[in-house]
């Protein structure tokens, strides 16, 4: 048995609008934040991760933050080896503004969605957040369309990175913690 022909599930102009609705209230509602895309220099081969990574672009953009009541995860913790700090928090991007912004081809950046391991800078905490999940299809296909990515991120911890970003909040992250 087929859908019925008489009922679409979206047009192209209701995807146009939906998505615009989303971008304006990402940028009524959201922060601007900068997005660094990591860089790997050194990549071990056995256990598929990077000793050291470099962070040399950044890329503002507005983004909504899904936590608007405060952090997520784990919060401070106190163990042995002193203080952690492990929030979390939930980013929201219009995949069209992250096409304009952060997706050029002359960005160098060689794949056209958030990735995991990239920061996200917001000014307002001035904080570092790391992105441990990117959520590609939520919600899921309203209208057929998806019109966001979903990024999940925790407090990142600085561990030698290379941050020259140009951005002076950014790179000062790395003067202080090396």
């Amino acid at each position: 048995m087929s859908t019925n022909v008489f009922f679409s599930k979206g047009t192209p102009n209701e995807q146009h609008l939906y998505e615009d609705l989303a971008i304006e209230a990402i940028q009524i509602y959201g922060h601007d934040v900068f997005y660094l895309p990591r860089e790997m220099l050194n990549i071990d081969e056995l256990f598929g991760e990077d000793a050291l990574s470099k962070f040399d672009d950044a890329y503002g953009i507005e983004m909504w933050m899904e936590t608007q009541e405060g952090f997520e995860g784990e919060k401070e913790l106190v163990s042995r080896f002193g203080l952690e700090i492990r929030d979390e928090t939930t980013f929201v991007v219009s995949r069209r503004r992250w096409d304009q912004v952060a997706s050029q081809s002359s960005n160098l950046i060689s794949t056209t969605r958030p990735n995991e391991g990239d920061l996200v800078y917001m000014p307002t905490v001035k904080r570092l957040f790391e992105i441990s999940f990117v959520d590609h299809d939520d919600p899921f296909y309203q209208i057929d369309n998806l019109p966001v990515y979903k990024l999940y991120c925790r407090t990142f911890e600085y561990s030698s990175e290379v941050l020259d970003t140009g951005i002076a909040a950014i790179d000062a992250i790395e003067d202080k913690r090396s």
